[in-house]
């Protein structure tokens, strides 16, 4: 009896590149890069590109929640 296969993993984009973030979130690119020179949202830095993890940009929405 042969045993069933696991499914492939599934991946979803998990960094994102400054202008892709601009587009899916909001903002222009400085907005996003001032963010990151200012140390409130890490990133990740391949060559001379900027990634941004999607988990801190969750976190970074969190923190940045207002209530009146």
């Amino acid at each position: 009896m042969a045993g069933k296969q696991p499914s492939p993993a599934v991946f979803t984009k998990r960094l994102l590149t400054i202008k892709e973030l601009a587009s899916e979130i909001g903002g222009t690119k400085w907005f996003w890069r001032s963010m990151i020179w200012d140390g409130q949202l890490p990133y990740v830095q391949v060559g001379k590109k900027m990634f941004v993890d999607q988990h801190d940009i969750e976190l970074f929405i969190s923190k940045n929640k207002h209530k009146n």
